[in-house]
């Protein structure tokens, strides 16, 4: 599929959800805020004798209203009642959604007044639920308007397409003599990471489950109908998206890049967008161009070694991700589309090809693989050493280690608060079985424990650790202050053949939390390779390079 049909359906699939959005999901969630408001004012208890004081009521007509009305989903009752205080009737008055039902019969009801409004006589604990349909009503009114914007766009695209004019731009022409057009995948796009924006969406999944499942049980004290399990059935399923988002948020890989196509021409590499505009990349202004066979078995990932910062405007800015190596061309490209590339650029410019599978570990010529015999059992038809080389790969596979690795206490901690909130609930439910003291003793432990993991977070050097069969690599991210574009800092590489010894040093603790700094070694020249990282990713970076066949080096802890 070409890059423009492609983009075509990704922006025909974004109009359907947005409209899917604004006139089907935004209106279900409007009715199921509805549901919850009724909800929150129903009584604990909406049949039997209750005690009468001052004000009591007896019933004159009831009518049973559902399942989808101006009170949202379910069947309910509402009721007229002749209400008498001290003894004087004040006339016929109706009572609120299933205050009173055809239960009470001729039955004389205590009742009270609330406002404008008359319930009966006992404790209604379901308040919450009306927050909480405030803020699903809140966060249903702006995913509607969010979901406006894109069918905004897309009316604005379809002139912007009728009225665009090619601009008479100076692109690059195409040369005349050989070119080699090369099929590769382009960078994954990085995807910014807010630990902020998790944490919201989870405690949203959550607070939504436990709202969710509270519906269950008031409706199924009520009517018990469909209709209102339905509703509270949405309210779940919200949650589960709500925690679904946290955890693509906080763990989903990058977005993987599209299958693009360069041109390997005498002038350089040619770059095309799906916009009319090309780049060409001089080879004189590349260094090397790197082919790492570091994927799976077949997959080769291309990196470019530019000569200066200049020459990354002469690149597409999917092209411009920093690599170990300088940049990425391409994390995955076919194995005969890599010896095709090597083979054009080798014509174009000998000695710029550096493929790292096949240098010679001493000097002198010769193959750069060993091709020695092989012993094939034809029961499986797999030979020993495709078995060892299995293995082999299988145990340098890349790993990553972010700087800011939680360990298990700190886990913990979330869990903790996770469930002081659940407890919450639970008391609520049973305030009449608990003393006064403790929920206010639970309320205020859980803001104390919810500042203490907001204070304590991770306040080290932002980025991570990727440490492969013959390297290690630190990676640093950027936080500028808010509205400041962060810029790109280079990785820093390092070879595991070359590292003397490696050196974790404890830094001074900072709101309760220990961070190291680790240093290296190499050639005899001592650097600071992170400034401050958590002692659970020093730890995992610890274990895997006692892991690499080869790293010889020291490890030492300070």
């Amino acid at each position: 599929m070409r890059k423009g049909s492609r983009t075509e359906a990704i922006g025909a699939g974004a109009l359907a959800a947005a409209v899917a959005t604004a006139l089907v999901i935004g209106p279900l969630l409007f009715f199921v805020c509805l549901t919850m408001f009724r909800l929150a004012g129903t009584p604990e208890n909406n049949t039997g004798p209750t005690v009468v004081d001052n004000a009591s009521a007896v019933i004159k007509i009831c009518d049973r209203r559902g399942p989808v009305s101006s009170e949202g989903f379910g069947y309910f009752w509402e009721c007229d009642a002749e209400v008498t205080v001290n003894g004087h009737s004040i006339g016929v008055v109706k009572f609120d959604p299933d205050e009173l039902t055809p239960a009470d019969g001729t039955n004389v009801v205590g009742v009270q007044r609330n406002g404008d409004h008359w319930h009966r006589d006992v404790a209604h604990p379901y308040r919450l639920l009306h927050v909480a349909g405030l803020v699903i009503l809140v966060v249903d009114f702006l995913a509607v308007l969010a979901a406006l914007i894109p069918l905004l766009v897309s009316v604005l695209w379809v002139f912007a397409r009728l009225l665009r004019r090619k601009a008479p731009e100076t692109v690059a022409s195409r040369e005349e003599e050989q070119q080699v057009s090369i099929r590769l995948k382009a960078p994954p796009k990085p995807k910014r990471r807010s630990p902020t924006g998790a944490t919201v969406l989870g405690f949203s999944g959550l607070f939504s489950l436990l709202i969710g499942v509270w519906m269950f049980y008031v409706h199924g004290r009520l009517s018990g109908d469909l209709w209102g399990f339905a509703a509270g059935l949405s309210i779940v399923l919200l949650g589960i998206g709500f925690t679904a988002a946290a955890a693509w948020w906080a763990f989903a890989p990058d977005k993987p890049g599209d299958v693009q196509t360069i041109e390997l021409a005498e002038a350089g590499i040619r770059q095309q967008d799906d916009s009319s505009e090309a780049l060409v990349l001089p080879w004189e202004d590349l260094r090397s161009v790197v082919f790492d066979e570091r994927a799976r078995p077949g997959r080769i990932s291309v990196h470019l070694a530019l000569a200066d910062e200049a020459s990354r405007e002469k690149l597409l800015d999917e092209y411009r991700r920093p690599s170990k190596h300088g940049v990425l061309l391409t994390p995955e490209i076919a194995r005969e589309e890599a010896e095709s590339a090597s083979e054009a650029i080798e014509g174009f410019r000998p000695g710029l090809v550096h493929w790292r599978s096949r240098e010679l570990s001493r000097s002198g010529f010769g193959p750069g693989r060993s091709s020695g015999s092989r012993l094939v059992r034809w029961k499986d038809g797999v030979s020993a050493t495709q078995r060892v080389d299995t293995e082999t790969l299988r145990a340098d596979e890349p790993v990553r280690i972010r700087s800011g690795r939680m360990p298990g206490a700190r886990i913990l901690g979330f869990a903790g608060l996770y469930a002081l909130i659940v407890l919450l609930f639970v008391l609520r439910q049973s305030a009449d079985a608990v003393p006064l003291w403790v929920s206010p003793v639970v309320v205020l432990a859980t803001v104390a424990w919810g500042v203490v993991l907001h204070k304590t977070r991770f306040r080290g050097t932002p980025g991570f650790l990727e440490v492969d069969e013959d390297s290690l690599t630190w990676f640093e991210r950027d936080t500028p202050p808010r509205h400041v574009v962060p810029r790109e800092i280079p990785p820093v590489d390092v070879l595991l053949s070359n590292l003397q010894h490696i050196r974790f040093e404890r830094v001074p603790s900072e709101r309760c939390r220990r961070y190291v700094r680790v240093s290296v070694r190499t050639d005899g020249v001592r650097s600071v390779l992170a400034e401050k990282i958590t002692t659970a990713a020093a730890a995992r970076l610890n274990e895997t390079l006692k892991a690499r066949s080869a790293f010889a080096g020291d490890v030492l802890l300070d």
